[in-house]
């Protein structure tokens, strides 16, 4: 049976220039699981932090050369040990003025000579804990973005090696048809058929599931751009497509956006291409894209077509989920899944809203709730 792996200590940064306080400070934290680490400068003290993670820093305030309020300054400024907590240690007289000082220079906790050790041990083992259970999250958080991507990669295989044997399975069933097409009855005819339609409809699943990994991948590459040129291009090939179509199309003049263009432009088509579907019986047929909002901007495809049941709105952007018949409708139940995959790697969100007969309307954001605009 394999032991399970130790966790690494905590480890704690004690600052005096007095060899005899820092031997103190020691013994005194003495009893708790931790790695002690020693400097007697703030010179030091600032080497120590950018090159080992602590849990918490006791600073002396009155050292020669530079004291713990400009260390602790300096340790704010810098991107690498800003966040490390700075508990100050001293033997000045507790003043408002003092107090004042420290909490501004980046400390949040002063202890004042002579020192309660119970009270002492109490606080450190405070910031121990709370660092131990800060490794564990990203660990965690490491560990779970390490098996997405092994399953991502995993089903791109798949669904990649997948496409070899549809191909074989299609042909030879459009030479049966028509090299021996004749000698066969219509029963034999309509189930090679059916084995056909069944594997361009795999094919196209499999498709749909390497785009939905395609996207998963990769940076996303923000860049300020005019989506009307995107939009109109997909508009295009869709009335190309189907030219005996009539829809009335609602683009605004500009629609300024900041994201990945490629990406961006693989969630529109899925949002526009599924508008065209299902406003396939409505004649008018209506769709139109824009955008509303100021401090929050919401992008929008909206359409006049069959709508759906909101109570299942909240199954729209999980794959494979479809809420109208085959029959009726086409589609792999992937296209949303794409549009969510994209939008959530932008920082944004989307959700839909509809209702049966009344058309349905998709709106999504491209940056989190708590950033501004560029």
């Amino acid at each position: 049976m394999t032991a399970e792996r130790e966790a690494p200590k905590e480890a704690i940064l004690i600052v005096d220039d007095v060899e005899a306080n820092l031997i103190a400070l020691e013994a005194q934290l003495g009893t708790l699981n931790c790695e002690i680490v020693r400097a007697r400068s703030g010179n030091e003290a600032l080497r120590l932090l950018l090159k080992q993670d602590f849990a918490v820093i006791l600073l002396d305030v009155q050292m020669p050369e530079m004291d713990g309020y400009e260390v602790a300054r300096l340790a704010r400024e810098n991107q690498a040990t800003r966040e490390v907590p700075i508990v100050f240690v001293t033997a000045m007289h507790e003043s408002e003025e003092s107090v004042l000082h420290g909490y501004g220079s980046g400390a949040i906790d002063f202890l004042f000579k002579p020192i309660n050790p119970r009270i002492l041990r109490g606080k450190v083992q405070v910031f121990l804990e709370l660092a131990a259970s800060r490794r564990r999250l990203l660990d965690e958080i490491a560990a779970h973005e390490k098996t997405v991507s092994e399953l991502e990669a995993f089903s791109y295989s798949v669904s990649h090696d997948l496409r070899a044997p549809l191909r074989p399975i299609d042909g030879f069933c459009a030479v049966l048809l028509e090299d021996h097409g004749a000698v066969l009855d219509d029963k034999a005819r309509n189930y090679l058929e059916r084995v056909r339609a069944a594997a361009r409809r795999m094919g196209t699943l499999i498709d749909d599931l390497l785009a939905l990994s395609k996207v998963s991948h990769g940076a996303v590459l923000r860049r300020p751009f005019d989506l009307v040129p995107v939009l109109n291009a997909i508009v295009s090939q869709l009335r190309e497509a189907e030219p005996e179509r009539l829809v009335d199309i609602v683009i605004p003049p500009t629609l300024e956006v900041r994201a990945d263009r490629r990406l961006l432009e693989i969630a529109l088509e899925n949002l526009i291409r599924n508008a065209w579907k299902f406003t396939r019986d409505r004649s008018p047929a209506r769709i139109e894209i824009g955008a509303v909002g100021e401090s929050e901007v919401a992008y929008f495809v909206q359409d006049n077509g069959v709508g759906f049941d909101p109570a299942f709105a909240g199954r729209l952007f999980q794959p494979f989920q479809r809420l109208h018949r085959v029959q009726d409708f086409e589609g792999t139940g992937i296209g949303l899944a794409i549009v969510n995959r994209v939008i959530v790697r932008h920082g944004g969100r989307i959700w839909a809203e509809s209702s049966l007969g009344n058309g349905a309307r998709f709106s999504f954001t491209l940056e989190p709730r708590s950033s501004p605009r560029s």
